[in-house]
């Protein structure tokens, strides 16, 4: 039986299942010879198999990745190109990556000094910590901020963002009891891009079809329209009764 996903992976997957599958030679075979030598093990155990039983077993030959197969990772660490990734990069740094043109999502750390300086000798918070998110508008140049609370515990969050056609970057701040603020890290900006119809919202907003052309998928599973900042522009022309 030939595997139905075996070409779309990598050659590091394919070891990694010859591996598991006990081939002797796996590491001296490239990727075609891996193939074919997969293909073929699993096609003799098909032969073992009563064939009352053939089509009942499942054997999930069918993955995409190393923790699809057969749900272990021994001796992963072991193959070429596979290291485990560790827990802290004992550095602070703050990353942030756009989602979507209203979306961003943020992921940070803190070396061992910063958090030290956070959280003291006894592992308690010595005060608060927060995001400052920082727009920029590509247009005007103007320049506004927002903060958002955060946790000790926290590394990462996802952050609304206002507007399009503005860049942001984040800063990770510490505020210490007496008020003090300071910024431990801050992010390399990203950009988003004002949509035409952000600047063509009343042509939208007046053609019923052309509406529904560009906004039916934005509609959640419940039935509820999603936040948008179109759709916010498209409502307050029409609540001014333009039609």
């Amino acid at each position: 039986m030939i595997l139905i996903n075996i070409d779309s992976l990598s050659t590091t997957e394919l070891q990694y299942i010859a591996q598991q599958e006990g081939l002797a030679t796996w590491q001296s075979l490239d990727r075609e010879e891996l193939i074919d030598a997969l293909e073929e093990a699993f096609e003799d155990q098909d032969d073992e198999i009563p064939a009352v039983l053939k089509g009942k077993i499942n054997r999930n030959r069918y993955c995409n990745s190393l923790t699809d197969y057969r749900g272990t990772l021994q001796h992963i660490n072991g193959l070429p190109g596979v290291e485990e990734l560790p827990e802290s990069y004992f550095d602070t740094s703050i990353h942030l990556l756009l989602r979507d043109p209203q979306w961003a999502y943020a992921y940070w750390s803190l070396s061992p000094s910063a958090l030290h300086t956070v959280f003291g000798e006894e592992g308690e918070l010595n005060g608060s910590l927060f995001l400052r998110v920082q727009e920029t508008q590509l247009d005007t140049k103007e320049i506004k901020t927002f903060d958002i609370s955060i946790k000790g515990e926290d590394s990462q969050w996802n952050i609304n963002l206002p507007n399009m056609g503005s860049s942001y970057l984040v800063d990770l701040c510490y505020r210490d009891q007496k008020g003090n603020e300071m910024s431990l890290a801050q992010s390399k900006s990203v950009e988003t891009y004002p949509s035409y119809w952000q600047n063509n919202v009343e042509q939208l907003a007046l053609d019923e079809d052309l509406f529904t052309i560009h906004f039916s998928s934005l509609v959640t599973k419940e039935g509820e329209i999603v936040d948008n900042a179109v759709l916010r522009d498209i409502a307050q022309v029409l609540s001014k009764g333009v039609l």
